[in-house]
């Protein structure tokens, strides 16, 4: 048998290793390292230079250059999360942060997961017309949400497009990231973990997502997504509330609604359209199990009524 300058006899098995590993692009390091584990031999980079030489194994092949960034899906574990999304501070609901601080408080979920525009940053736009808002006064006005998702022991955050929207505005040179310090301070250091992705996964089964796609049909954007990422999925972005299952009848696709109080959006009463009205809404994943809260939901019979 084949053997190299340390004494390890080269089998079908090991060769075949060896060129299976060479073609998922290890490099000689990285390659002695698992074969040093698997065969209880303590190769060398040399010795792995020398059998891939000498066995002809892909004299051209590439390893991967791990100095090229690359994107890797976000995931959080299984486990109770309050779930919501489109809040839009200073624009939010008082009553709506309220019963879901509250469903949290009555099952001890001290997880939250906010999907995206948990701040308008509305004061970006307004730089540039008549009607100027400073920055102390938005992070005056958005204090309140932050207080109340300090009941959280954990908030993450993933971006949606008015997160998105502050480097649009400015050509990159300030970003949401830069701009979380002033909003809460040391609530926001402690409890808060900002993703630059729109999605998230949730264990194996569920993901979270504010997505760049829109549709007017509630749910319609969720079922394409379910459908290509074989997951249950909860969008946001539309302020849409809806739920259904994509067509193999495998996946949940819920467009999960907002926390805003639409009365304080002016676009949306100074001029009229045929979009889909906005309607409230956030949910809960406990136990496994995805709960919607929505306006038609019961509250006296969850005790907060």
């Amino acid at each position: 048998m084949p053997r190299n300058t340390s004494g390890f006899e080269w089998t079908g098995e090991s060769k075949d290793r060896l060129k299976h590993l060479t073609i998922a692009g290890l490099t000689s390091p990285e390659i002695r390292g698992k074969l040093s584990g698997e065969f209880k031999h303590e190769f060398t980079v040399n010795a792995i230079d020398m059998a891939k030489y000498r066995f002809r194994f892909l004299k051209h092949a590439l390893s991967i250059d791990k100095d090229i960034k690359t994107y890797k899906e976000i995931t959080l574990p299984d486990g109770n999360y309050m779930i919501s999304c489109d809040e839009h501070s200073p624009c939010h609901s008082e009553v709506w942060v309220n019963r879901k601080l509250a469903i949290a408080d009555k099952f001890k979920i001290k997880k939250n997961v906010q999907i995206g525009d948990l701040f308008d940053f509305k004061f970006i736009m307004r730089h540039y017309t008549e009607e100027v808002r400073d920055l102390d006064k938005e992070v005056e006005q958005t204090a309140p949400i932050i207080k109340a998702l300090d009941y959280f022991d954990e908030n993450y955050l993933l971006q949606g497009n008015h997160e998105r929207r502050i480097g649009m505005q400015t050509n990159s040179l300030i970003q949401a990231k830069h701009l979380f310090g002033l909003y809460g301070a040391e609530i926001w250091a402690k409890k808060f973990k900002y993703s630059v992705y729109d999605k998230m996964n949730i264990g194996k089964k569920w993901m979270v997502v504010h997505p760049q796609s829109y549709s007017q049909v509630a749910t319609s954007v969720a079922k394409r997504l379910a459908e290509k990422f074989h997951r249950n999925v909860i969008n946001s972005h539309g302020h849409l509330l809806g739920s259904t299952y994509d067509r193999s009848g495998k996946f949940l696709c819920v467009d999960l609604g907002c926390m805003i109080e639409k009365s304080r959006i002016d676009y949306i009463n100074l001029s009229t359209t045929s979009h889909p009205a906005w309607i409230n809404g956030f949910g809960a994943l406990l136990d496994g199990h995805f709960w919607h809260f929505t306006p038609e939901t019961n509250w006296k019979y969850w005790g907060l009524a």
